[in-house]
């Protein structure tokens, strides 16, 4: 089963002080197993600060600013039979800084430390140059997102296990890890805010707030796509200038709009019916595997994001209605069916519970906020098949994750899903959808849920 990774942010001095030994006896209690640690010593911080780190992380208290707490961390961690490593993975280092991370490289291998991650060429070439003899592990700084880029990192530094990037999608995943069976891999399964790779991401991450980039992601409305041509037109003297406000309306339509426009022009007969029909076909068709077709339960049955399902559901059923049949739409409209019917039945139930709007909408409030702690059971299960994922990594900020790591060792144990494990607030369900293009030839996954009846 997948290790739990833990990162060791805390000092033994001043106000973020913890008692070591405690501390990690209760995250080995916790099922932790293999701890990483950020080291910004006295010697780099009074000089650069830590808003300018060694390792990506730009706060004291996410860092150990000491070499004796350092040792003490290693030997506590040592004395559990727990690995752990060291974050080099800042962007870059430049010629004033590298005497000082070759000072911290030498204190990381006197304090024992058991490997370090590295975050970018230069901390290669440097430990490849002394012939470290520690494990080295190669951050998802690195950006490692092809066969070609691994294949070179193993050809030239010796690798201990590569640490995908948060980017690369299971398919990808999937298709690394079989083509280097041998290698040891970590992956990423955890709510980020970050739109952006780490490796061209400058921004510093204050998860608590706004970060900058998903502000500006957020701010950002697209309302048209210009064509690529738009100057030729423009400049185009055999077009009228209403063909050319025309050819430049700034009206913008996504694909559920347009699909209710194809439904209403159908309705109202004012063009082409089987014209109409087969461009509706054609978008619905287009949009059967879109992640986000699947009812939001933080969301009200108004929301944008909920109504473009229901005029997805209601465009499968005109053309099923006028005999478009194929096997694709009868089975989206079975999925959006339901995932309807389960919406409705756990709002219904809610409100039963609850009796009044105002604790109904904290409640959701609450499920939004907690929503990247909770547990991604069906993706962990598709990594468990992995066998050389050596690690997935768990959303370890806040809170304690034991009982669901439990959970999901359980789990695939057992091959066995309870339905009491399934909430419309966890994101199991999106999960399954999200997922469907991967497990629907997948046997083993589907034969589990058969034997778990109300699981599906």
């Amino acid at each position: 089963m997948f290790k739990k990774i833990i990162g060791l942010w805390f000092s033994s001095k001043g106000k973020n002080a913890k008692d070591i030994e405690k501390y990690i006896d209760s995250l080995v209690q916790a099922w932790a197993w293999e701890f990483f640690v950020g080291y910004n010593p006295s010697y780099w911080y009074e000089k650069f600060g830590f808003e300018v780190s060694p390792n990506g992380r730009f706060a004291e208290h996410e860092q150990v600013t000491d070499f004796d707490t350092l040792k003490a961390i290693v030997k506590e961690s040592h004395k559990h039979n727990i690995e752990i490593f060291a974050n080099l993975n800042a962007w870059y280092y430049t010629l004033e800084t590298m005497p000082f991370i070759k000072k911290m490289v030498e204190e990381l291998k006197g304090a024992w430390i058991d490997w370090i991650i590295c975050g970018n060429i230069s901390i290669l070439e440097y430990l490849k140059s002394i012939d470290y003899k520690g494990k080295i592990n190669i951050s998802t700084i690195m950006a490692v997102y092809n066969k070609e880029a691994i294949r070179f990192f193993i050809d030239n530094y010796n690798p201990n296990k590569f640490i995908l990037s948060r980017e690369v999608t299971l398919k990808e995943i999937e298709e690394l890890t079989k083509t280097f069976p041998e290698m040891k891999f970590e992956v990423f399964w955890e709510g980020d805010f970050c739109r952006y790779n780490n490796w061209l991401c400058f921004a510093e991450h204050k998860y608590w707030v706004k970060d900058i980039c998903t502000v500006v992601v957020n701010d950002l409305v697209i309302k048209k796509r210009f064509r690529p041509d738009f100057k030729e037109f423009i400049l185009d003297e055999n077009l009228s200038n209403r063909q050319k406000l025309d050819l430049m309306d700034d009206s913008y339509k996504d694909d559920f709009e347009k699909i209710e426009e194809f439904i209403w022009k159908i309705e109202l007969d004012l063009e082409d019916k089987s014209d109409l029909l087969q461009k509706l076909e054609k978008l619905v068709l287009k949009n059967k595997d879109n992640v986000d077709l699947y009812f939001d339960v933080l969301k009200t049955l108004d929301d944008k994001h909920n109504k473009n399902i229901l005029s997805c559901l209601k465009g499968i059923k005109v053309l099923l209605k006028n005999s478009y049949k194929n096997k694709d739409l009868e089975n989206l409209e079975n999925e959006l069916t339901n995932s309807f019917k389960s919406y409705m039945e756990y709002h219904r139930k809610k409100v039963e519970e609850l009796w009044w709007e105002a604790k109904l909408k904290a409640l959701q409030l609450a499920n939004f906020y907690g929503r990247s702690d909770n547990l991604n059971l069906y993706s962990y299960l598709f990594f468990s098949k992995i066998p050389n994922i050596d690690t997935v990594k768990f959303p370890t900020r806040w809170r304690n994750y034991a009982e669901k790591i439990k959970i999901i060792d359980e789990v695939v144990k057992s091959g066995k899903i309870d339905k009491k494990l399934i909430d419309r607030t966890v994101s199991l369900d999106r999960a399954h959808y999200d997922l469907t293009y991967l497990f629907w030839d997948k046997l083993w996954f589907r034969k589990m849920l058969n034997k778990n009846p109300g699981v599906n």
